[in-house]
């Protein structure tokens, strides 16, 4: 795996998973950090196994699937360390306590690039088919004249018609009407 290949929002989503599963399993890990720890492995999923094969498509948008997964995680880490603080859990700070800071910065991490990758998608939220459902059956003929199959050529294209003037018509148009003379074949008397 090339991490150069990876997006800036996918490499902060990667540390901050890295950071809240170390963190989650050396830190505290009780019933908040356990589902952060989910989120994070869920996190990884989306962003490495895509590059790892390429056959794989998600169930949806990845800044969708990022955005759930990391605002999850945020949101859960903050909460343990609100209970954390509330409880008697720094008392004495320690390695376990660095760690589960750790936990909850990987977490908050991972909500910001989450985020980020969401925004720079365009915002819209998309989880699930996008992608209408294809029926199995061939659409119907239309009647109309315009409508071409695609396995049935097209017409060529026939030139316009262009008008076509009799040699008098033509005379007339070109010569203006003169009057008629006394000397013309036309004014003699027919016998």
């Amino acid at each position: 795996m090339d991490f150069s290949k990876l997006s800036q929002n996918e490499k902060l989503a990667v540390y901050g998973s890295a950071a809240l599963l170390v963190g989650g399993a050396v830190g505290y890990s009780y019933g908040l950090t356990a589902l952060g720890m989910l989120a994070a492995i869920a996190m990884l999923t989306i962003v490495l196994l895509p590059h790892f094969s390429s056959g794989i498509t998600l169930p949806g948008s990845r800044g969708s699937l990022m955005v759930a997964a990391g605002g999850l995680a945020g949101a859960v880490m903050v909460l343990a360390l609100l209970q954390a603080v509330a409880g008697v859990l720094f008392v004495n700070f320690g390695l376990r306590d660095a760690f589960f800071l750790v936990a909850v910065a990987g977490g908050v991490l991972m909500a910001w690039a989450g985020w980020q990758e969401f925004q720079a998608e365009g915002g819209k939220f998309q989880i699930g088919s996008s992608a209408p459902a294809a029926s199995s059956s061939p659409p119907a003929a239309s009647s109309s004249p315009a409508a071409v199959s695609p396995a049935t050529p097209a017409p060529a294209a026939e030139p316009t018609p262009v008008e076509r003037t009799t040699p008098t018509e033509e005379a007339r148009a070109v010569e203006p009407a003169a009057a008629d003379e006394p000397g013309d074949e036309d004014d003699r008397p027919v016998a």
